[in-house]
């Protein structure tokens, strides 16, 4: 069986070697294959990048890593439904992004449960939402929705059974 790597490998490289020299950028990649997570947020793949330019990938939330990112979907023609397989890095950052973003859902989960008030978290791009998804799917007693459109998406974190507002209707969520 084929894996993401090596279907994957040669046109990456294609990709980011050019930007990255056309580009100037003092950054260098290596393509890491991690280890299984018991949790599922394991990609098959990690382009994780490092250098004097690293700075700059992770500077406005890491919009220019991100920017990279989508690229080489499009480049490489990956579905949506690949995204997840592949994921670009910079010097741990995204490890770092994932337990934080595990810290979140158990605090918003521990809120609910406590107060049964629907928590909504601030809106977030649909990887870290995913993250989120995975850390509360195994919580007994929540359920959690992705609510919004484009950059405004959230999640909001409830009780099964409670009412989602009606549209232009008060909301009485607590935000991180």
């Amino acid at each position: 069986m084929e894996t993401l790597e090596s279907r994957v490998a040669g046109p990456l490289r294609a990709f980011l070697d050019p930007v990255l020299q056309e580009g100037h950028f003092q950054l260098t990649y290596r393509l890491v294959t991690p280890p299984p997570d018991p949790q599922g947020e394991s990609p098959e793949l990690i382009v994780d990048f490092s250098g004097a330019d690293a700075g700059l990938l992770l500077a406005n939330d890491s919009e220019l890593l991100r920017g990279l990112e989508h690229l080489a979907f499009e480049t490489l023609r990956l579905g949506h439904e690949d995204h997840h397989r592949l994921v670009f890095d910079c010097q741990g950052h995204r490890l770092l992004r994932v337990q934080e973003l595990r810290t979140l859902a158990a605090m918003a989960a521990e809120r609910v449960l406590k107060n049964g008030l629907p928590y909504e978290f601030a809106p977030m791009n649909s990887r870290d939402r995913r993250t989120i998804h995975m850390a509360l799917s195994g919580v007994a007693g929540i359920t959690s929705d992705s609510e919004g459109l484009g950059r405004d998406r959230r999640i909001v974190v409830r009780k099964p059974g409670a009412a989602a507002p009606a549209p232009g209707g008060r909301k009485e969520y607590r935000r991180l």
